[in-house]
Parts: C-alpha cells; structure tokens; sequence
C-alpha cells in the first residue's frame, strides 16, 4: 500500500507540475534537509524563519537555509514534536512528545518536565501566548500558564475542564481572552475568571473533541473538528456547521485551521487535503486536482506574505503561493466514503461510492487496533458494530477492491 501511495503522488505532481509548478513546492527529505516527511506543527518567528516539528527533529528554514535539530546533534530532548509557538524575543517554544516543554534561544536548550516543574504532562499537545507574552501549554494531562517562572495549572480537579486532554489552543489579541479545546470535553472559553463550558449536551457544539481554532474579525470562533466538520461559533448564540450534508465541504474530519487576511478560511482534513472557505463557497486542494502529495494534512498556517503552508502526514511540507494558480484543476475530488450516524450509537455504517470495501480497520486515538464485528447490508455498504466501543473518536481505514484506499475519523456517542 505504500508503494501503491508513493506510484500515486509521483504521478500526480507529474500531470499538476506542469501548469502549477511555482505555485506548489513541496519539501521532503528526499529534495530538502526536512528530518522526516510527517510535518505535525509549523510556526513563524517574526525574523522570518518558519520553523517545523517533525516526527523525527525539528527544523527551521529562511527561505534558503536549512537547520535541523535533534538529539544526536543538539540539546533537544526529543525528536517527535508535537506543537510550535515563537515569542517577540524570537526564541523558539516546543512541545514535545515525551519529554516536556523545550525553550530554544539560538543557543541554549532549556526543557521544563514533569522532573524538574509543575507542567502538568510532558506530551504538549498546544501551545499558545496570550497578549502579556505569557503562554499556555495544552498537554495530555491538563492546562498550564506559564510567566516564564512560575506554572499555574487547570485541570478537571480544580476548574470547570472535564477532559485534560488539551488538543487546541488561541488567545484572541483584542481581549486576551483564551479558547481551549479538549479531546472529548468539548469548547471551554476563558475570559479573565469567567469560564464557558460549550459540549455536545448542553449546545449544538458537532464534536466534543477541537483540534484547531481560529477567530475571524467578525468575533466567530471557528473550530476544526474531527468528525463534525467546520463549526464557527457565534458568541452567545449559536454554532453554524458546515459538513457533507449542509454543503459543499469535501470533508467532515478536519485537524487544523488558521485564517487569512482576508478571512478566508483555511482547514487541514485527515482525508482531503486542504479546503478553503470564501464567504458560502469551499475550495477543496487535493492529491487528484493540485499539487498537494498528501491528503492527510495535520498543520497549515499562512505567513504575513499571505503564503500558505502545510504539513502533511508522508508528503512533507507543502508552500502554497495560491496567487501564482490560474485556477483549480477541474479534476474530480478523490473518491469518498460516508459514515452515519454523527455521532455513531450501537452502529456505524459505511457506503461506499468508489467499489466494495475488501479490508476496514479500526483504531483508538492511540493508535490500537480494535477487534470489531462488521456485516455487508448492501453491495458496498457495511453495518459496523459500535456498541461496545466507549464513547470518544476513533479512526477507520478502509481499503477497496480496486485498490483505493481512505480514512476517516469518527464519533461514538450514547445518549
């Protein structure tokens, strides 16, 4: 399958290379110094520099040079990096997989874990500074702000969070005010000491779980789901969502968000690609129809050049210069699959518009492998048994009889 994958994207930059090739360029560590092609978080320091976190280092580029750090060569604790932020002093802010919260001034590494502070996890899944240069570190194990000497730490114990698992993160400059998203605790809001706890129960939030967050101009809170689509929420009345069957958005699972300048808006999907929202219209950037060489997209920022940048799960890191694209290929998007009902109960159901499915796996947002009972109700539909499964999201991989293969993320619910 992999093989089949590689064969599929090298085919694809060859047919879209030839009327997009400055507008895509694509670095990986075949063509490029990037440490390994899994680009997880990308962030700009104001001199210019993008840095890049890897599953496997950590790299900074200025548009020419490349810098890799890992632990062979450097003082970073660990290679697999999980989230980026870069402060006015330019120094460089990482969260790590295993080892804590690293702070990089061009010269000193100086890594702050569970052994030696008060952080409350050392997997840093978010990262964000609030107005007073300050940050807040998400984590597995719950929130914590930290001045640069002393932690202060959110949990469930101590605060109105009912998930620790900290998955996104934004502090709206105009306020200071901070929006955190959990992994099955949905959308907790914090202005000052006044706390919103928005979930599936007691809102029409589409997912408890937010993996990406941005604000546009308008005060929405847009919110990157992954098995709920895009959702903005406006403050104090409502979320507007737009998935599969509200529009025309190619997918419901998306990772990542940031906002452009001109307020469109940018999300990252597990399955196609990168889609663009302007005003009621989606623009959908795929493997089929463009230059991108992964649909599994897990970051995407654009820097003060209005350039957008992505990282993919194996295709590397993509830069987008859209202005440079005379147009979006008209070629059809990548064949898809449904999963309903959102969110699943005692069933999960697949049907398929590309061929009969011919493997389906599960997985835990762990990466386990789960044992489940499946069953064909239509030639290309299957019933699969989710009765069993706690609530929370979970993964499923599909590959068809004619050699396609997906995967989507979806949601076990209980009423």
């Amino acid at each position: 399958m992999i093989k089949f994958l590689v064969s599929l994207v090298m085919l694809v930059l060859a047919g879209t290379q030839l009327n997009a090739q400055q507008a895509w360029t694509i670095y990986n560590n075949v063509n490029s110094p990037l440490p390994e092609n899994s680009v997880r978080c990308i962030a700009f320091a104001q001199n210019g520099v993008k840095w890049v976190g890897t599953d496997f280092g950590l790299a900074s580029f200025d548009g020419t040079t490349w810098n890799v750090y890992k632990t062979t060569n450097s003082g970073i604790p660990d290679n697999a990096i999980r989230s980026l932020a870069v402060d006015d002093q330019n120094n460089v802010w990482i969260g790590t997989f295993t080892t804590g919260l690293v702070k990089f001034d061009g010269v000193n590494w100086t890594t702050y874990s569970t052994f030696n502070s008060d952080i409350p996890d050392d997997f840093v899944r978010s990262l964000a500074f609030d107005t007073l240069g300050n940050l807040w570190v998400g984590t597995i194990g719950g929130l914590g702000y930290f001045d640069g000497t002393t932690w202060i730490i959110y949990n469930s114990s101590n605060s109105i969070l009912i998930s620790n698992n900290i998955s996104a993160l934004h502090v709206d400059e105009s306020d200071n005010s901070l929006s955190i998203g959990t992994v099955n605790g949905g959308i907790v809001l914090k202005d000052g000491n006044n706390w919103i706890h928005l979930t599936l129960s007691n809102s029409n939030l589409p997912d408890n779980t937010i993996l990406g967050i941005d604000k546009d101009t308008s005060d929405i809170r847009w919110l990157a789901t992954p098995a709920g689509g895009l959702s903005g929420y406006i403050s104090g009345i409502t979320f507007v969502t737009f998935n599969t069957t509200t529009s025309t958005i190619a997918s419901n699972s998306f990772t990542s968000i940031v906002i452009a300048a001109d307020q469109s808006i940018w999300v990252g999907s597990i399955d196609s690609g990168v889609v663009k929202r302007v005003g009621t219209n989606f623009i959908n950037y795929n493997s089929f129809n463009s230059g991108m060489p992964d649909n599994v997209v897990q970051a995407i920022e654009i820097d003060d050049q209005g350039i957008v940048w992505i990282g993919t799960q194996v295709g590397g890191l993509v830069r987008l210069d859209e202005s440079l694209l005379s147009s979006v290929n008209t070629i059809a998007d990548a064949p898809t699959f449904n999963l309903f009902p959102v969110p699943a109960g005692e069933t999960l159901y697949m049907n398929s518009e590309i061929s009969k499915p011919s493997l389906l796996e599960v997985y835990d947002m762990l990466g386990k492998q789960l044992r489940l009972q499946t069953s064909f109700t239509e030639a290309s539909k299957i019933a699969i048994k989710t009765s069993e499964l706690p609530t929370g999201t979970y993964l499923l991989k599909v590959v068809f009889e004619n050699g396609t293969s997906g995967s989507k993320l979806f949601v076990v619910g209980r009423n």
